[in-house]
């Protein structure tokens, strides 16, 4: 009952803004102050069902936002992180085609927040080269929008289970992370490493796999992180590991995981996350290997 209610009023909270927001027409009032400390407060939260039951309520205020304001770079950041964690969430309580439905957001807002960027308009219709020169002018202080927009786009091609028209748009997104990389590569916990790695590492080395770069890029992401950031044990074991047979690997990985206590911080939701995955993984390993 008490969480149906905490629910309820979060979400009431959240279409009353909305509700001053078209009746005032003053996105910069409502933005930072509420998104910022409500979104910062999700981060912190431990208990997946809450977020689960409380997340389309400031998924619909976040478009509502960007429909007043569709260029604005830090709405679409923020909605590409809200509809991702949704969308993991989902997936990871059984409701996958939800979860799938979710991921066409994630990627929309990903690719917007991208297209925003000088060079890179109309990403997903220019050539690898076009790309890639447009990505070497991307300077550091815009290293975000790539990687949530690179992120957004990544989450969606996960969730289309290898069709063709989605893995062809993988090279692109492998250019914006090798770029994140470059720019600052202790972004947000060293992500995209953690990308990289779980890209080079899910594939055999006869269809394009590289296990030693994905190694080499998960141990740099826990380096980063201080190996606190838990999803990086995770993505290691669900690739790497599992691709070169290293069952000691894996299962060292996932114990770490579910050996560290959950603390206060940003990185307590994906945590969280990272426990109940690593649960699951840990009662599959014989499936595996």
């Amino acid at each position: 009952m008490m969480r149906k209610a905490t629910t309820s009023i979060l979400g009431n909270v959240l279409l009353a803004a909305l509700a001053l927001l078209f009746s005032t027409g003053c996105t910069s009032l409502v933005v930072n102050p509420l998104l910022d400390p409500l979104t910062l407060s999700l981060q912190k939260q431990t208990d997946l069902e809450l977020l689960e039951e409380g997340s389309p309520s400031l998924l619909l205020l976040l478009d509502g936002l960007i429909a007043g304001d569709p260029d604005n770079v830090r709405l679409l950041m923020t909605a590409t992180k809200a509809y991702g964690a949704y969308a993991t969430i989902l997936y990871e309580d059984g409701k996958t085609e939800r979860a799938a439905n979710m991921s066409v957001k994630t990627r929309d807002y990903g690719i917007s927040l991208i297209n925003q960027l000088r060079g890179l308009k109309n990403i997903n219709g220019q050539t690898l080269d076009e790309i890639e020169k447009a990505l070497a002018k991307i300077q550091q202080d815009q290293v975000g929008y790539l990687f949530w927009g690179a992120y957004g786009w990544a989450l969606w091609i996960q969730h289309q289970e290898g069709a063709a028209a989605a893995m062809a748009d993988l090279p692109i997104v492998e250019l914006i992370m090798l770029r994140v990389v470059e720019l600052d590569d202790s972004y947000y916990y060293g992500g995209a490493h953690i990308f990289l790695g779980s890209y080079y590492g899910s594939r055999p080395q006869i269809y394009g796999g590289k296990p030693e770069t994905s190694r080499k890029h998960f141990e740099r992401a826990l380096a980063i992180n201080h190996r606190q950031f838990l999803l990086t044990h995770v993505a290691y074991a669900q690739t790497y590991a599992r691709m070169t047979f290293d069952r000691e690997l894996y299962l060292k990985l996932l114990a770490e995981v579910m050996e560290q206590p959950l603390k206060e911080s940003d990185m307590a939701s994906s945590n969280k996350l990272a426990k109940v995955m690593a649960e699951k993984l840990i009662d599959q390993v014989d499936e595996f290997f």
